[in-house]
């Protein structure tokens, strides 16, 4: 079968389509979601475990904790943008 999509291009595709509360988040909160994706990047202790965010993403599904709080910081760092505009 197909494989996923990369984590980041799925993240950009997330945000094109992003809603609060039935409305469509501004264009100001998206681009500053979509530079937060592009700008994430993995700690070097993540490194040692993870080749990058779709590996960190892929365990993350599979339950792996520290994907799973680098995923949750991931997603607060998108967050933020909620409160930027």
């Amino acid at each position: 079968g197909a494989s996923a999509p990369p984590a980041r291009e799925l993240a950009h595709e997330i945000v094109d389509t992003a809603e609060v509360n039935g409305k469509p988040v501004s264009d100001a909160v998206k681009t500053c979601m979509h530079q937060a994706i592009d700008d994430f990047q993995l700690t070097e202790t993540e490194l040692d475990g993870f080749g990058s965010l779709d590996e960190v993403a892929k365990k993350a599904d599979d339950g792996q904790e520290q994907a799973i709080t680098i995923m949750d910081r991931f997603q607060e760092e998108l967050a933020a943008c909620n409160t930027a505009g």
